[in-house]
């Protein structure tokens, strides 16, 4: 299952300059666990910005708890190189997190 988030153009491409760093990895913070994600397959981190979704990243096996982090507990991790544009599609803001991300074909 893949989820989506709304990110800034600074903040997205902020992310995406991580691609060229010792470390490509970045976070995702959540207030809470996305529940559809599975352990089986893959999973990706769609990006709305501006109107439209951009591309996805896709999500490492591994994710954070910070047990002490009230409003932020949850972290994904996603490598930046997994970076994949996709055809702009129309996305309205959201809050949070969600499951309704566009179908693209597997990459």
């Amino acid at each position: 299952m893949d989820i989506g988030v709304w990110m800034g153009k600074k903040l997205l491409a902020h992310k995406l300059e991580a691609q060229n760093e010792k470390n490509p990895e970045e976070a995702w913070n959540l207030s809470r666990w996305p529940k559809n994600l599975s352990e089986e397959e893959d999973n990706c981190l769609f990006v709305a910005s501006s109107g439209f979704w951009l591309g996805y990243f896709k999500l490492s096996k591994e994710a954070l708890f910070n047990p002490r982090d009230k409003k932020v507990p949850y972290t994904l991790l996603f490598d930046t190189r997994t970076w994949t544009p996709i055809p702009k599609t129309p996305a309205r803001r959201f809050r949070g997190f969600t499951y309704k991300v566009p179908s693209v074909p597997p990459a």
